[in-house]
């Protein structure tokens, strides 16, 4: 046999060999396919492309989603050469050890993505990212302070106080919740705790020892988040629970709602307390669908059916250094749970005038005295003792809910007429310490009342009931 021809006959053998080979391949693929169909799994016998769940993903070029910072080559480039420095076992990682034989300007494992104790190439490189758009936004304020300064002041020199003055408003963005008073005391309080190295931001760590794990609040996504970041957060946080549940709602609902759910349960209405019969049949006045729970709808419908009001509309002049007196006559005998008044005034210096209200008793409340400054009017006013924010707080026209300025001084306010008759004459009286005549265009006094319903015994056996034609319908 020559050798050209067992040349011939063994690439034969190993064509069929291979051909075999790639049959019984594709034959155990299909039958495990065919399994796969037959059981109903979907699951593939070679992983695809794509992400494997349970593994983090690591950003690229361009813009990551999760971490919203863009890379570059020169990130990557800088990272290449830090680990030709410090990779001494060079298996493409930094590992703890490898780390502290170098200083750096941070703690380069905020960038350890996966959690295992090493920085990758791309961990490295993201981390030279966000320090890149860090700098490049310090450039930018910088120039932002110097052109608005106007070169009385130097950037370098004072840019921390520049930084802290931007981060006090002025970078505001169109649609921005902006901080309210109350975001601002709380996130100046949280920063005196939490921001260990006083620089005016909270960093990974600190932001982690406050147990706060989102960067909602870094809405640059420097990794940093500054006061005004953190107040704008807080502002919108506030917010987002006023949405849910209705700021009209008592306070006592929001006490009682432990739990947060945005509503009260049997449980939290006892607060601990042993349940009475004069406890159930309160609960179960609130709970109208019979479900034990208190829902905000039926809380509000509670206090439409036992709310009152009544009103003044007659239009007063309010004398330049005089005084205004306006009186509503009441003549209900119900008992007074709560009451609240409401403003209108038209003034153009609300500093120079005093609000007082006197109860049928002689009862005197400060409503308001010297507020507002310069500024003008009184624009549906309500005071509500149980309101969070005071009336010497407000800012003309002081439309809202605020509690009186007696309240503001430790005094009982409205609350002293609670328990009280609702008949007799309340009067409205408004002190005018100004060259500026104003006027008076109505008031009103809220009352919410003892529930007066009839029991069994009020009706006689042969009466006719009582009328229904006042009472809501219901279906």
């Amino acid at each position: 046999m020559s050798r050209l021809t067992l040349i011939h006959r063994m690439t034969a053998v190993t064509s069929l060999v291979l051909f075999a080979s790639i049959s019984a391949t594709s034959d155990a693929q299909r039958r495990g396919s065919d399994a796969s169909r037959s059981d109903g799994s979907d699951e593939r016998i070679v992983p695809g492309f794509g992400h494997v769940e349970g593994t983090p993903i690591i950003p690229g070029f361009g813009v990551d989603i999760d971490t919203g910072v863009t890379l570059t080559e020169e990130d990557y480039e800088r990272a290449d050469r830090r680990l030709r420095d410090v990779d001494r076992n060079r298996d493409g990682f930094i590992d703890r050890a490898e780390a502290r034989r170098v200083r750096w300007s941070d703690d380069p494992f905020e960038y350890d993505l996966d959690r295992d104790d090493r920085l990758s190439r791309t961990e490295l490189a993201l981390r030279y990212a966000v320090r890149r758009m860090r700098a490049a936004a310090t450039r930018t304020d910088q120039r932002s302070s110097g052109e608005s300064s106007s070169g009385r002041r130097s950037s370098s020199g004072d840019s921390r106080d520049d930084r802290e003055r931007r981060d006090d408003g002025s970078s505001r963005r169109p649609g921005e919740v902006q901080p309210t008073r109350d975001s601002w005391h709380l996130a100046d309080t949280l920063m005196r705790r939490h921001d260990r190295d006083r620089d005016g931001f909270l960093d990974a760590s600190e932001r982690r020892s406050m147990g706060l794990h989102s960067l909602a609040a870094d809405t640059n996504r420097d990794y940093l988040i500054s006061r005004r970041e953190l107040a704008v957060w807080l502002a919108d946080q506030q917010l987002e629970r006023t949405r849910i549940l209705p700021p009209e709602l008592p306070a006592w609902f929001f006490e009682l709602d432990r739990d947060g759910d945005g509503q009260v349960s049997m449980a939290e209405f006892a607060n601990d307390e042993e349940w009475t019969e004069e406890k159930l049949a309160e609960f179960m006045a609130y709970d109208t669908n019979n479900d034990g729970f208190i829902e905000p709808a039926e809380v509000l419908r509670a206090m439409e059916r036992s709310r009152h009001q009544y009103v003044n509309e007659r239009f007063t002049l309010i004398p330049n250094r005089g005084v205004t007196r306006s009186e509503i006559e009441i003549d209900e005998t119900a008992r007074i749970t709560k009451v609240d008044l409401v403003l209108w005034v038209t003034h153009t210096y609300t500093g120079h005038l005093k609000g007082y209200l006197i109860g049928p008793g002689g009862q005197r409340v400060e409503l308001f005295a010297n507020v507002g400054g310069s500024d003008d009017h009184f624009e549906e006013t309500i005071f509500d003792e149980s309101a969070p924010s005071s009336i010497r707080r407000g800012r003309p026209p002081f439309s809202g809910r605020y509690h009186t300025s007696d309240r503001s001084r430790g005094r009982p306010g409205l609350h002293q007429f609670e328990g009280e008759t609702m008949d007799g004459t309340w009067t409205l009286l408004i002190e005018a310490d100004s060259n500026r005549p104003g006027a008076l265009h109505r008031w009103a006094l809220v009352f919410e009342k003892e529930d007066d319903d009839l029991n069994d015994d009020d009706v006689v056996d042969g009466d006719d009931p009582p009328s229904m034609a006042d009472e809501d319908d219901f279906d």
